[in-house]
């Protein structure tokens, strides 16, 4: 897909301050080490669009970003290893909880995990959790070029046999672009979706 344009639209610390639903959206979900913000901005083709950091735990808020002035791509809090004070975590539970469960333009997330890891107890609860929300959910495995060709083929088919059928799975490179076009394709797929959630 050709990015002509992104920029950052919002910023939602709280619950409250979502901004209006408007255009479709699809979210970035993962562990807080594992590379979100470095896959937005590779799938974007903007470098700094979304904060990088060596610190893990840095986004606290949902990021939303206009691309191509059709959809919003949304940058959720990563879990695992958050930052901050301790009723600031516990509060990020209700927004991002809240964002997922209430928002109608919501047409899918993709679970971002570390290809060398693979799909462990928190990311097995959060495809059941969306899933229990009918919302359509992809895999996408990042840093694959860590790994030699023959460590991601073996690794991607593990993951997909554990998956299963009905979860699309996507190996990708923040640093070589792997994956990039594939993973567009999943996510204009959902914003392809005419009927938003709730009605």
């Amino acid at each position: 897909m050709r990015v002509r344009a992104t920029r950052f639209v919002a910023a939602a610390p709280t619950p409250g301050s979502l901004p209006p639903a408007g255009p479709p959206e699809v979210a970035v979900a993962g562990r807080s080490n594992v590379g979100k913000s470095s896959l937005v901005n590779a799938l974007t083709g903007h470098r700094g669009l979304a904060r990088t950091s060596r610190t893990p735990g840095r986004t606290r808020q949902l990021n939303f970003f206009l691309v191509n002035e059709e959809f919003l791509l949304v940058d959720l809090p990563g879990y695992g290893f958050a930052l901050g004070p301790e009723e600031e975590r516990l509060g990020w539970g209700p927004l991002v909880e809240g964002y997922l469960e209430g928002r109608t333009t919501l047409r899918g997330v993709a679970l971002v995990i570390d290809a060398r890891r693979g799909i462990e107890a928190d990311e097995e609860q959060l495809l059941a959790y969306l899933a229990g929300l009918t919302l359509p959910a992809a895999v996408v495995a990042t840093k694959v070029d860590k790994l030699g060709r023959g460590a991601t083929r073996v690794a991607l088919a593990a993951l997909a046999e554990r998956l299963g059928p009905g979860v699309p799975l996507v190996g990708f490179s923040a640093r070589t672009g792997d994956g990039r076009e594939a993973l567009w394709r999943v996510l204009r797929a959902w914003v392809a979706r005419r009927r938003p959630r709730g009605e």
